[in-house]
């Protein structure tokens, strides 16, 4: 159960009743002060990219390029098995094939060769006997290869975006924006906008012209992979997102234009944009380097044969089908890992405040950051999750998935003394350790959570965009906050919130998973409702009744059925208006005098309640939470802000309690070794039933002892 509100932040402090004022503000929060920056921002086409020679050692790249080129020499592309690496692996290949050069191309096996241009696949690469072998989204951090490639008289270009550590390999030309003295002015492009810089940096030198469909080819794969590899979707990336849409209305890949069609045939009507490409797109190209190698990914890009492309795009689809079924399996097992009243209480939930860490030697590696990512979102909380080094049996390796603002990759740079090695970004991260390290590793990343506890406060905290009335709930509004398209990091899909909204209806979706309201604005008499789906939010369903006072944070989304188009809120958050007096008002405030020491009778004197009324439980009341609580926690660790949880209790059994009483059974619960329990705020805790045979007496707790005592 899940059961917790967020602390909002409103990055625009007005309320907005019209599109227009909030389009304008809007435009000013980006940072759009001049009819220039208007201009370019919002045309369909997006901006004009940036000259490619800003790059450092890019003219040192184009002219060995081109005398490779010239000479007819063997041109080997080397590019990671993702979604980011195909696409840029293929935009090379593409260019260098539409001048008939001597072109191949290695993408490693995940499972035999690890990540990047590593030792393990240098034998492979060369067999191929390379004049020119160019990297693509990776080796930058293959100081060690590169240099043994030098000397076999290899010419090398690197071109990467990833993180650099203390040096670049000393290759021909690096084309890296995370270099120190990096010269171009955007250092966020994903690999394959690196390559697609070096195709538009070929097609302005004019020795070797990009023909007109090759450009298409490259915009088109370059914006799948910024979308795919959660770059932030600002400056160049957002250009290239919108040119690549442009030119998919009718792609110019057949691949891409094979896979849509399959795709939109199996989503009906589904409108073609990031959301549709993250979901629907990219899980399909990156299922064969997760499971097996990248070689149908790389024929649904580079084959010409629109039926050769549909065979790759039918076999991915089932390659993605057996990689949910896999990660299906493993999420299962680590959540069972995670939730096991055998695991110790140093890594249970209750006692930690930094990563989830989660480790079984089965698990397929390349399903961990799936994984990861599923743990993160279940728990709030961030996940690195470890497997066998299926490369080296005395390592272990994880994929990790950061929660909110915690910054992951700072975090390991901080515990790098217990690595091998790693690498990636604030939100994500692959790591390598010894075996023997692992528990070594986690006390390290525990310890550094707990000194770095600002980082993990904002965990849950919610950025909202503006405040809205309820009249501005409109199409109108959802079509001028569309042309802020594409939304993706940096560019947030727009976070709303309507306060002191009435419920008129609540339902139940899909078994209780989810919830949908029918809301209404106060005092609005004009009969209008707006529909809110809550998905993860069935729990609400069990105590949100009609007539209740709300607010609502959410984005704004359009429904189709049976050919009507309506306008339908997708909730972030429900804040409920809570009863009046003091304990309901001021729960923190109680919670934290009772915690300082103060009397029992002082704090009912401050909410002008008796004992028995607002601040000790009656049986019937201990009861009541134990029942309640046991039958919404599923045998699952449960994380829950009093207050809702006290209102839930009241409603389903009928039993009036207050929060500071649901507090007082949690600890008494807790002492009688019902429940595992910790309090991780003022307000807010996580509590997993243990499995217990026969009944317990709760006169064991020092607290119900000690609160009897005093009624």
């Amino acid at each position: 159960m899940l059961l917790t509100s967020q602390k909002w932040h409103y990055a625009i402090g007005e309320e907005f009743s019209s599109a227009d004022a909030l389009f304008e503000a809007l435009l000013k929060s980006y940072g759009i002060d001049t009819p220039g920056k208007r201009e370019d921002f919002l045309m369909q086409k997006g901006a004009e990219l940036y000259d490619p020679f800003l790059y450092n050692d890019m003219h040192k790249a184009v002219d060995i390029i081109c005398e490779a080129m010239k000479n007819k020499e063997k041109i080997l592309v080397y590019g990671d098995y993702d979604c980011d690496g195909v696409t840029a692996t293929s935009i090379l290949v593409r260019y260098f094939r539409s001048h008939d050069c001597d072109v191949s191309y290695i993408v490693p096996n995940r499972e035999e060769h690890g990540y990047g241009l590593t030792e393990n696949i240098l034998g492979d690469v060369l067999s191929r006997n390379p004049d020119l072998l160019i990297t693509v989204d990776c080796g930058i951090t293959n100081i060690d290869t590169v240099a043994k490639l030098k000397q076999k008289g290899i010419k090398v270009i690197v071109s990467d975006h990833h993180n650099v550590q203390d040096e670049i390999p000393a290759a021909d030309a690096v084309i890296c924006a995370k270099r120190k003295d990096n010269t171009y002015p955007f250092i966020d492009l994903c690999g394959a906008g690196v390559a697609l810089k070096i195709v538009q940096a070929l097609g302005m030198d004019k020795r070797f012209p990009v023909k007109g469909d090759v450009w298409r080819q490259a915009i088109e794969l370059a914006g799948i992979a910024t979308i795919a590899d959660l770059v932030s979707v600002v400056d160049e990336n957002r250009t290239i997102i919108k040119k690549a849409f442009i030119s998919m209305q009718d792609p110019a890949n057949p691949g891409i234009k094979v896979m849509n069609e399959v795709l939109l045939e199996r989503a009906g009507s589904k409108k073609f944009d990031e959301t549709f490409i993250s979901f629907n797109f990219v899980p399909r190209v990156n299922a064969a380097g997760r499971l097996y190698d990248s070689s149908q990914a790389l024929k649904l890009f580079l084959e010409d044969d629109e039926e050769k492309a549909y065979e790759a795009a039918v076999t991915l689809g089932l390659q993605n089908d057996e990689r949910k079924q896999i990660e299906a399996a493993v999420y299962e097992e680590a959540v069972k890992q995670i939730e096991d009243d055998n695991r110790p209480d140093e890594w249970s939930l209750a006692n930690t405040k930094g990563p989830i860490v989660a480790y079984a030697s089965g698990w397929h590696q390349g399903v961990l950051g799936i994984v990861a990512g599923r743990i993160a979102s279940n728990f709030r909380r961030s996940a690195i999750i470890f497997t066998a080094d299926s490369i080296d049996p005395e390592n272990v390796k994880g994929s990790g998935r950061a929660y909110g603002d915690y910054d992951l990759y700072a975090a390991l740079e901080r515990v790098s003394d217990t690595l091998i090695n790693f690498g990636g970004h604030k939100k994500a991260a692959g790591v390598t350790i010894k075996k023997t390290r692992l528990a070594e590793f986690m006390r390290a990343l525990e310890a550094d959570a707990r000194a770095h506890t600002e980082e993990e406060e904002g965990e849950d905290e919610l950025e909202l965009t503006a405040k809205l009335s309820y009249e501005a709930i409109s199409f109108d509004t959802y079509e001028k906050i569309c042309m802020f398209k594409p939304y993706g990091i940096g560019n947030r899909k727009p976070v709303f919130a309507t306060e002191s909204m009435v419920v008129v209806n609540v339902n139940d979706m899909s078994d209780g998973a989810h919830i949908r309201l029918d809301l209404a604005g106060q005092g609005d008499n004009s009969g209008s409702t707006v529909s809110a789906v809550g998905f993860g939010m069935g729990v609400y369903s069990r105590f949100l009744r009609p007539g209740d006072i709300v607010d609502i944070a959410y984005t704004m989304n359009e429904y189709t059925f049976k050919g009507r188009t309506s306008l339908s809120l997708y909730l972030e958050d429900i804040r409920l208006h809570m009863p009046e007096g003091f304990l309901w008002q001021k729960a923190d405030i109680a919670e934290e005098l009772y915690r300082n020491g103060m009397e029992l009778s002082q704090i009912g004197k401050l909410a002008k309640v008796s004992l028995s009324d607002g601040l000790i439980p009656s049986k019937v009341e201990y009861l009541a939470c134990f029942q309640i609580m046991k039958n919404e926690c599923k045998g699952e660790t449960s994380y829950a802000d009093i207050p809702l949880l006290a209102r839930m209790i009241s409603v389903e059994s009928g039993v009036n309690v207050t929060p500071f009483k649901v507090a007082r059974s949690l600890e008494v619960f807790s002492e009688a070794h019902l429940i595992k329990l910790g309090v991780l705020s003022t307000l807010r805790v996580c509590f997993r039933f243990h499995k217990v045979e026969g009944k317990t007496d709760l006169k064991q707790s020092a607290v119900y002892m000690r609160l009897l005592e005093n009624g």
